[in-house]
């Protein structure tokens, strides 16, 4: 349930406009979205409740991810909620080796290479996003179930399938 009077902030929406309290953000223009960059923010910070960012983190090249983390942790409240999916790499190297089919995991390792910016630069899995997200000033880092999330009746990445095996890793965080 979407709580009154509290600010979240959807970084790299694309189609997925999030209804309020979201600020829909994506450097593509789209109607209801606020276009910018995932990184650096142009918000204030200590400003959301929330930040959540789906299949966008591995947009970004290798060298500049702990500071993008930590531009997104910029702008959360104290005790505010970094929620994070990514392509997860043991569950692409799952699906691979049970059909064998490289088409399957494509994508996510990838990206779907469809414009400019859609290409991948990097893979993760829970112990290096973990680790991440700690350097970052996050606390409290679990999986998150995309069931159980105020987002979960908007379909995107972190609840794709592939072999009935999701493709994503569904980190979130508190800021300290």
């Amino acid at each position: 349930m979407l709580k009154k009077y509290q600010k979240y902030l959807h970084i790299g929406c694309g189609d997925n406009v999030l209804p309020k309290p979201f600020i829909n953000l994506d450097h593509r223009k789209r109607k209801g979205v606020t276009q910018g960059k995932a990184y650096p923010l142009k918000y204030k910070s200590n400003m959301f409740d929330l930040v959540y960012a789906s299949h966008v983190l591995e947009h970004f090249k290798k060298k500049n991810v702990l500071k993008i983390l930590k531009d997104w942790v910029r702008v959360l409240k104290p005790g505010g909620t970094l929620r994070i999916s990514v392509p997860c790499f043991e569950k692409l190297t799952k699906i691979y080796t049970i059909d064998k089919n490289i088409d399957n995991i494509i994508g996510p390792l990838m990206g779907g290479q469809t414009y400019s910016k859609n290409f991948h630069y990097n893979i993760f899995n829970k112990k290096k996003l973990s680790s991440l997200m700690m350097q970052a000033g996050l606390e409290a880092i679990h999986p998150w179930d995309f069931r159980r999330t105020c987002h979960s009746k908007f379909w995107d990445f972190s609840q794709a399938t592939t072999q009935e095996i999701l493709i994503s890793l569904n980190l979130e965080g508190r800021k300290s």
